[in-house]
């Protein structure tokens, strides 16, 4: 399996249990900063997740056939820039970040598969068992469903090494006076509702659903009697404090209301702290490390990432005192370079350079260097360089001038790799380059990308073009009618604002004329009881991995009432 990582120049990723900003800088007005995202999204085997939608302020951004997407610079709170990614068959996700101004912020996200895990009568009720030791107790009546309730769980180890990859938000919460703080997590429980023909269901008012949710063994002597229950506001990217949970044995039993994720959490408050972590000397900044904070007290632990200056930085738990360690990325087994004990801190922090004097000799760091062109050998202003190196593949983003410059630790000794690289607005990829890796050093000279994408959509909005790459194409079963098939194509510019398509139509044959559902297309969005009148002609729909192609044109009325005409062809590898 390959395992990716995302190295740029000027980015900071913040992602882990203790880290999360101060609690006084959660007005939106206070400190701003213009902010890109990058990055990429997974599924639970390290895979790349194709056609995830990805939302920050009002840009829209899909991933691509590398689970890669890049947002264009939106005004967003410093201390709380929102990011938020959903795809169809996982559990949606967000998390508030802490950004630097004029940065390009980059972030890794595992998407969490929604997994049915058990059903029951609405009028019964019952138990069901969620894999990982949860019980879910339903009374009769608890949920409002004449027939079976399905229910899809997913429970989250705390002492999971990929919890700050999975989990919902950044830990960051309020509690019920209103006070801003960071959690100390003992178990996290996503659940959501539906009925059999797949609408969503909650809770009924004035019912309550016990949930039974396993203590860790490494947490069970710490573990108090009495815990807060905590839910995931997906919007705020905030856990909001709402009832209790009593230790019973080795479990903690509570009731609740609603459902969304839910975290048993012991809560602290925060101060902020920051640091840089160099090689060797001040004028080089180790970047795309590990800082890892241990809470002395109670062993609880918290993770972040250098950006490519060293820098890191977040919220810390305010009077603790703590072991800060930088640890080598996982690639090369987690060692650590350095350890030193910090804090308690009773006020915010900036602690003195951290500088390792030499790497492991087990852990060659190598510099790849580059510089991407276009057709006519002019800087590539928005692209990366996917870069494989033994079983590691690194997505290498370029500065606005075409040049990328990082460091990748080569731990397997591989003397061969590869680079492709993909140029975002131009639409252009460059053909696939083997080289040799030799110590110290690669550079890998000027990157001409200019080769035409092999998938699109394209399309001519109220007489305006538009061509957008790396789209993502699904043919799913209709769920009334086993001889229909519904068809669904998607696709985003990563870079422009509300330019972005949808659409959905039923077909009954590989090929032929169908009338759309539901589109979307540019910000503009339609409804099922408002006129489209779009038809679009399928000329081939193929299996997975395969080409969905046609065309399509019509008119059709938004939600705001405004009438707009369309045409366009489609060219879309099959994923689903």
């Amino acid at each position: 399996m390959k395992h990716w990582k995302i190295l740029l120049p000027l980015a900071l990723l913040l992602s882990a249990s203790w880290f999360a900003c101060r609690d006084q800088d959660f007005d939106d007005d206070e400190i701003q900063a213009d902010v890109a995202f990058a990055g990429r999204v997974i599924d639970e085997d390290g895979q790349p997740v194709e056609g995830a939608l990805v939302r920050t302020g009002n840009e829209l951004a899909i991933t691509d056939a590398n689970g890669v997407f890049r947002t264009k610079a939106v005004r967003l709170s410093a201390r709380d820039a929102k990011l938020s990614i959903s795809k169809t068959g996982y559990f949606d996700f967000s998390r508030a970040y802490v950004v630097q101004d004029d940065a390009l912020q980059t972030v890794t996200i595992q998407l969490l598969r929604k997994e049915l895990v058990g059903a029951f009568s609405g009028s019964a009720g019952g138990t069901v068992q969620v894999p990982g030791g949860v019980s879910l107790n339903f009374p009769a009546g608890s949920v409002n469903a004449a027939g079976q309730v399905h229910v899809f769980a997913r429970y989250l180890d705390p002492t999971s090494p990929n919890l700050s990859l999975q989990m919902p938000g950044d830990l960051r919460a309020i509690n019920v006076g209103g006070e801003e703080g960071t959690l100390a997590t003992f178990g996290m429980l996503g659940v959501e509702l539906s009925d059999q023909s797949g609408q969503p269901l909650q809770i009924a008012d004035g019912s309550e659903v016990e949930i039974t949710m396993p203590i860790a063994p490494e947490q069970l002597s710490t573990a108090p009697a009495t815990i807060a229950l905590w839910y995931y506001d997906h919007d705020l990217a905030r856990w909001i404090e709402e009832g209790t949970a009593q230790k019973v044995g080795n479990q903690y039993v509570g009731k609740v209301k609603h459902f969304s994720f839910w975290n048993c959490d012991a809560f602290s408050a925060t101060v902020y702290m920051e640091g840089q972590v160099f090689l060797r000397d001040l004028d080089h900044p180790l970047s795309n490390v590990v800082v890892r904070l241990t809470v002395l007290s109670n062993s609880f632990q918290g993770f972040g990432y250098t950006n490519s200056e060293g820098w890191f930085g977040g919220a810390v738990p305010k009077d603790y005192a703590m072991k800060l360690e930088v640890l080598i990325p996982d690639q090369c087994g987690g060692q650590v370079m350095y350890t030193q004990d910090i804090g308690p801190f009773s006020s915010d922090a900036t602690l003195p350079p951290i500088i390792i004097s030499n790497l492991p000799p087990q852990v060659p760091a190598v510099t790849f260097s580059g510089i991407l062109k276009d057709c006519n050998g002019q800087a590539v202003s928005a692209g990366y360089a996917k870069i494989e190196v033994g079983d590691n593949v690194y997505a290498a983003f370029a500065d606005s001038d075409g040049t990328f410059e990082t460091y990748v630790f080569n731990c397997d000794n591989s003397t061969t790799a590869s680079v492709i690289a993909y140029d975002l607005v131009n639409l252009f990829e460059s053909t696939i380059q083997n080289f040799n890796v030799t110590p110290d050093a690669v550079d890998l000279g000027a990157i001409t990308v200019c080769s035409a994408l092999s998938e699109y959509i394209q399309y001519q909005l109220d007489g305006q073009n538009f061509t957008l790459l790396d789209p993502a194409g699904y043919v799913l079963p209709d769920s009334f009618n086993v001889n229909v098939k519904r068809i669904q194509l998607i696709a985003a510019d990563s870079l422009v604002q509300d330019q972005a398509i949808w659409m959905m139509f039923n077909s009954d044959n590989p090929t032929g004329t169908f009338s759309m559902m539901a589109f979307y297309v540019n910000g503009l969005e339609t409804h099922l009881n408002q006129a489209i009148n779009i038809t679009t002609i399928l000329t081939n729909t193929g299996d997975v991995g395969e080409l969905i192609t046609g065309t399509f044109s019509g008119n059709f009325q938004a939600t705001d009432g405004t009438n707009h005409s369309i045409s366009g062809s489609y060219r879309v590898i099959r994923d689903l």
